[in-house]
């Protein structure tokens, strides 16, 4: 079994800037890196479905992990996303990618009618060729629902080394997080879930959040592990409230909160606002709504009011 480090605590989705032109942002990756580290998040899951991977191309994704990684410079654990339609996509750029320094592989199945006996092939499959540990990643949103005993079955595997579970299905989120062990770690997602996963045992969490608010996330978490459970709750509200009041507009076109995410982080002066391909920015009403949410529900103690 090849080693990686361990994921604890809240890692962020690492949202990936971009200039107005599509082009990667290069000091605005660089900034955001620092940015995140000097938080003290548990960990970057990089080039995930909420970095815009798939509206990337081979080339951009490339450039960006190159970035990240020698930013990083193996500061804290990094998993760097190697997620293509084409399986030979997905193998070339893990060879590419080999020379770099981070911690493993994350890979989602963009293949949502996929059985789960060819989902298990595939995973054998990119894991027998991989030189880095392979995280297994699953979201109903993507890909083929995965049970309980398909992670038990391939957590087996000496080159897996956990699984990002993504499930609002309490019973098999209960179950996977029962599969952690020495050698095959387990982080959950969706941010208004994290204290009814923390609560579950979960060790981590992953969201795109943490990218341009870990402060929030990182408060429910710290106070769940000193043993105040009503804080932690509260907090969650809190943050619950706060996802609620973001405008729905964007959600319903872009589905995942990219604009909203890139706009905070551009408040926070890290890095520019545009999204990639398909997606679109916010507009004027929706920055008013973002900024709104922001001071309604004190997310930020550096927040301004400065506009696009």
């Amino acid at each position: 079994m090849i080693k990686t480090r361990k994921l604890q605590g809240i890692i962020p989705v690492v949202v990936t800037p971009l200039d107005a032109d599509g082009s990667i942002d290069i000091q605005g990756h660089e900034k955001l890196i620092d940015f995140l580290i000097d938080k003290k998040v548990g960990g970057l899951w990089t080039l995930g479905t909420n970095s815009e991977d798939m509206n990337l191309t081979f080339a951009k994704r490339l450039q960006a992990a190159e970035i990240i990684t020698r930013r990083n410079h193996g500061r804290i654990p990094l998993i760097l996303g190697s997620s293509f339609y084409c399986l030979d996509d997905t193998i070339s750029f893990m060879d590419d990618t080999a020379g770099l320094e981070f911690d493993a592989y994350h890979v989602m199945p963009y293949h949502p009618l996929l059985s789960l006996d060819r989902l298990a092939w595939y995973y054998r499959k990119i894991a027998d060729h991989a030189t880095r540990p392979v995280w297994m990643y699953t979201s109903a949103n993507w890909s083929q629902t995965v049970t309980p005993a398909f992670v038990k079955d391939l957590s087996g595997h000496p080159n897996i080394a956990g699984i990002k579970f993504s499930n609002r299905n309490t019973t098999d989120l209960l179950q996977v997080v029962n599969l952690a062990r020495e050698g095959f770690q387990v982080i959950t997602a969706v941010a208004k879930q994290l204290y009814v996963t923390l609560t579950m045992g979960a060790c981590g969490s992953t969201s795109s959040l943490a990218s341009c608010l870990p402060e929030p996330m990182q408060e429910i978490y710290n106070l769940f592990q000193a043993g105040d459970l009503q804080g932690a709750l509260s907090a969650q509200y809190k943050l619950n409230a706060f996802l609620d009041a973001l405008p729905k507009t964007l959600h319903k076109d872009n589905f995942l909160p990219a604009a909203e995410e890139k706009y905070i982080l551009y408040l926070r002066g890290i890095c520019k606002e545009y999204t990639s391909s398909y997606y679109r920015d916010a507009n004027e009403d929706e920055k008013a709504l973002i900024r709104k949410a922001l001071q309604d529900h004190k997310m930020l103690s550096d927040f301004n009011t400065k506009s696009a």
